[in-house]
């Protein structure tokens, strides 16, 4: 039987077991076994998947909540950087100029709506490598990630809102934060 020990799988399993029950969770997590060394061919496959089930299953609200508490998660030592920076800002501005020029792999800006975090191209292991669209459930993740990130940089809660994404055919992602 092939292996489901891909960490994108498990988290995935877990969250929809955390919003909806365990056969749910199984029957979607694991149509398609993702193992750990799995090619990028093969995690495509499973992503265009596990978005059709999820689409199918669950309402836009149900399915954002799912992807983003199954993210990645941004790295301590990342977030650690980032707060030091913002706790020796003056202002927001201030904070985004410094950040930008950290180089992380993203860019930030300010403005009179909130902040907004912005990537140039798709950083996921899953669908990166591949030039084909894919349905914005699979970029919700990106928002769970961020949530975490900036909750621990500015030590309050924020909203995030998925504003455009590369692989849904925006020209970057970019996430704003409230």
């Amino acid at each position: 039987m092939p292996k489901t020990d891909n960490p994108h799988a498990i988290r995935l399993y877990d969250s929809i077991r955390m919003h909806a029950d365990e056969k749910t969770a199984g029957r979607i997590a694991h149509k398609i076994p993702l193992s750990k060394s799995a090619d990028f061919e093969k995690k495509l496959a499973w992503a265009e998947s596990v978005c059709a089930d999820l689409e199918q299953e669950f309402d836009d609200s149900a399915v954002r909540r799912i992807r983003m508490d199954c993210a990645c998660g941004p790295e301590i030592g990342k977030m650690e950087k980032l707060r030091k920076l913002y706790r020796a800002s003056d202002d927001m501005d201030d904070f985004v100029t410094k950040a930008n020029r950290l180089n992380q792999g993203f860019t930030m800006e300010h403005t009179d709506n909130g902040l907004f975090l912005i990537y140039p191209q798709c950083y996921c292991s899953c669908v990166k490598r591949v030039e084909k669209p894919i349905t914005k459930t699979w970029c919700y993740c990106t928002l769970g990630y961020t949530k975490r990130m900036f909750e621990y940089v500015l030590d309050k809660t924020v909203m995030v809102e998925l504003i455009e994404s590369v692989k849904t055919g925006g020209s970057a992602c970019r996430i704003k934060i409230v």
